[in-house]
């Protein structure tokens, strides 16, 4: 059985981590196709993008990693695919489990990044969101601070946190977390897709 993971490019180095574990867990091959960070800014482009690899993959079972605020109408997108995409809203809420962001959103308002959008910084914001410094500083000034959920998949340098500073504006500090959570999260859609 193989199944076809349809996600986000911005997953593409957390996913290239936990896959070899994950097919080994579930016994079954899975293939990805990664699309373009910040599609979620178009959704007619998203929903076009992914409604094309599900008629690509009609024949296989399809999990689809993307938050529910990417798009407002994966239900219908699905729907005839049959595939199973996350409960999570975004990206962030695939990388830490839904009490400790609470415990975040209670106390402070952070936006929250992962290790591959900071990576991808300039093709998310400025290509896709089309930003440029001062667009970024007005959408970012309503955020207290912005933390990297740095998984350690790769480093990052002090230069690559300033550019991205400089960009936004707003503190920005790092939190180490492991991949646990994002695995159990891809796990569980995998398992209910084979389960269908």
């Amino acid at each position: 059985m193989t199944l076809s993971l349809i996600s986000c490019g911005v997953f593409r180095h957390e996913l290239e981590r936990v896959l070899p574990d994950i097919e080994a867990e579930l016994g079954c091959r899975i293939e990805t196709d990664f699309l373009t960070p910040a599609l979620d800014e178009k959704a007619d482009l998203l929903e076009k993008s992914v409604s094309e690899k599900l008629e690509q993959n009609k024949n296989k079972k399809n999990v689809l990693l993307y938050g529910g605020m990417c798009h407002t109408e994966w239900p219908r997108i699905t729907e005839k695919s049959g595939a199973v995409y996350p409960k999570a809203s975004n990206c962030a809420e695939m990388m830490l489990s839904p009490e400790k962001k609470k415990e975040f959103d209670a106390k402070e308002d952070v936006y929250f990044i992962t290790l591959g959008s900071l990576k991808q910084w300039k093709e998310i914001y400025q290509q896709g969101h089309g930003w440029e410094a001062a667009d970024a500083r007005v959408n970012f000034s309503y955020f207290e601070k912005i933390i990297v959920l740095d998984s350690g998949i790769f480093e990052i340098s002090d230069e690559e946190l300033f550019e991205f500073f400089d960009f936004a504006q707003v503190p920005i500090e790092t939190m180490k977390i492991s991949l646990d959570y994002f695995k159990s999260v891809v796990l569980d859609l995998c398992r209910k897709q084979l389960a269908a």
